[in-house]
């Protein structure tokens, strides 16, 4: 890794990221994939039907949305994931919100 981008990655991050993912998959990997997925971390399976799942990803930059989209798109028993949905916000907007939370 370049330097520099390692200094970048070490300070505090800027903006926060989320992202939707649409995975296809083989059915009868179902368990396996969900399993792998988990196991992630910085993930979450919101919903699964017959060889779809819906899963999000949360981090500090886009790298890290890619990263596991890559490993997920990579698992055996997985045909494609996609993202179909990604945000980005300040930190600051979401440490605003997690004290305002608190608050009530």
């Amino acid at each position: 890794m370049h330097p520099e981008a390692h200094d970048r990655l070490a300070e505090a991050p800027a903006e926060w990221h989320i992202a939707s993912i649409l995975v296809h998959l083989r059915p009868e990997r179902s368990p396996d994939v969900r399993a792998a997925v988990a196991a992630l971390g910085d993930v979450e399976i919101h919903a699964e039907e017959r060889g779809r799942m819906v899963v999000t990803v949360e981090g500090p930059h886009e790298g890290r949305i890619a990263d596991r989209m890559t490993a997920i798109h990579l698992m055996p028993g997985v045909m494609s994931a996609v993202m179909v949905f990604h945000h980005a916000e300040p930190m600051a907007a979401r440490t605003a919100e997690k004290v305002d939370t608190a608050r009530r």
